[in-house]
């Protein structure tokens, strides 16, 4: 990389208000580091009910990565911290098949028209269902982040070819 981009992302994520961002290979083993660093600066922040949520946030956001990741191991995972204008926003992105994402887009669109009652409706019934789904989460993941989200959660998709895309997904606290 030339230094000048290196010093263009600098400037972007320091006028963005970044605190922390990472993207390479997600492992259960980044994670339990960068939640680390995060618990630390969260500490600093003085506000511990505000803390929990962008740390918990952040570990379903994490844990989506690695648990989706591992189809595609080639493709690195992405979050970003920023913190502006009184908001702390979490992005997490991430390549996923093509194919999965036309059924994540449809459920992502029906959670961000959802009032937060109906978000905490839809956390239940899938708790008690949890037990008769397979694979890490039983599908709640995206239902606890919006659930502790402030605002609606945001997403996009960015092709990258015929069989996969790029999935990002935000959340502001």
């Amino acid at each position: 990389m030339d230094i000048s981009k290196a010093i263009d992302i600098r400037t972007a994520m320091r006028a963005s208000g970044v605190i922390m961002a990472y993207n390479g290979t997600v492992s259960d083993e980044l994670m339990v580091s960068l939640a680390d660093i995060l618990k630390t600066r969260m500490e600093a922040m003085d506000d511990a009910k505000r803390s929990r949520v962008v740390f918990s946030i952040f570990m379903e956001g994490m844990q989506n990565l690695i648990w989706h990741g591992r189809t595609n191991q080639n493709a690195p995972g992405m979050v970003c911290i920023s913190q502006q204008d009184g908001e702390i926003t979490v992005v997490c992105g991430n390549r996923i098949q093509r194919e999965e994402s036309l059924k994540l887009n449809e459920t992502l669109e029906q959670l961000q028209r959802a009032d937060k009652d109906t978000i905490r409706q839809l956390y239940r019934e899938g708790m008690s269902k949890s037990n008769e789904h397979q694979g890490p989460g039983a599908g709640l993941g995206l239902l606890e982040i919006a659930r502790r989200a402030s605002h609606p959660i945001s997403f996009a998709f960015m092709d990258v070819d015929e069989d996969h895309v790029d999935f990002f997904l935000a959340a502001r606290i």
